[in-house]
């Protein structure tokens, strides 16, 4: 299983100059291994791959919602309501045309158990509003980091998204949580995000490290240029070798 603490260790272990350089923090290669993923990671969720996999999504088992007017979110004057997550949900990453959420799904007898919601955009729902298209469909989005649900009675949902940011212990084991899940040990619970899996594809780990080793050399070891031919202590400015004029010649 590789983690976030493991590929730091794999970095420095690969790259030996990074593992002889101070400057050069475990959290800044942190950085660099994060955002490569989510570079390679994007890539491949725009071309509508990766969609299936349980290595890349975080699954939020209980989410609880509130009801909420609908003029929470938008301008809509009429009265009516809809669902709100009581808590605000980390960073959701986002495609080039939507959230890369795998499913939202209602968990309570009121609002249709295990019924998965369809999302869509607050304006398109407000069309369908003024249009007098009310569907029994139910329909979900994502405003301001809290997610909306139309159907006012749904009072729990779980969730299958990829997250940005650490899902925090208070989103993903709520206490008063009674959806009928497997507890959580005590282990997991204080488990640092360092040694959790790391939501990243195993092919594309390869290419995540060799993205991270290229950037950090090219950020700290990249040799200035002197700001005169004879270099500011008078030595030849260019490090690269030199050639003669015979070897020019024969070029």
């Amino acid at each position: 299983m590789a983690t976030l603490r493991s590929m730091i260790s794999d970095a420095r272990t690969l790259h030996r100059i990074l593992s002889t350089d101070s400057m050069i923090t475990d959290r800044a290669i942190a950085s660099e291994i994060v955002d490569n993923a989510l570079f390679l990671i994007k890539r491949e969720t725009n071309l509508r791959r990766l969609w299936a996999t349980d290595t890349l999504f975080t699954t939020i088992p209980c989410l609880e919602m509130i009801e909420v007017p609908i003029s929470e979110c938008c301008n809509y004057q009429e009265d009516t309501t809809i669902a709100r997550s009581k808590l605000k949900l980390p960073r959701i990453s986002e495609g080039n045309y939507q959230y890369v959420i795998q499913g939202v799904y209602s968990i309570n007898a009121m609002g249709g158990s295990g019924t998965k919601l369809k999302e869509i955009s607050i304006n398109r729902y407000l069309n369908l509003l003024k249009l007098g298209s009310r569907k029994k469909d139910t329909y979900f989005w994502i405003n301001n980091d809290y997610l909306y649900v139309t159907n006012s009675m749904v009072e729990k949902v779980r969730m299958a998204a990829f997250f940005e940011d650490n899902v925090t212990n208070d989103i993903l084991y709520p206490e008063d949580c009674d959806c009928g899940g497997d507890a959580v040990s005590n282990e997991e619970y204080c488990m640092n995000p360092l040694d959790k899996q790391f939501a990243c594809p195993g092919f594309l780990l390869k290419q995540v490290m060799d993205l991270t080793g290229q950037t950090l050399q090219e950020t700290y070891f990249r040799i200035p240029e002197d700001i005169s031919s004879e270099g500011i202590d008078g030595q030849q400015a260019s490090a690269r070798p030199t050639r003669s004029r015979n070897q020019s010649s024969k070029e």
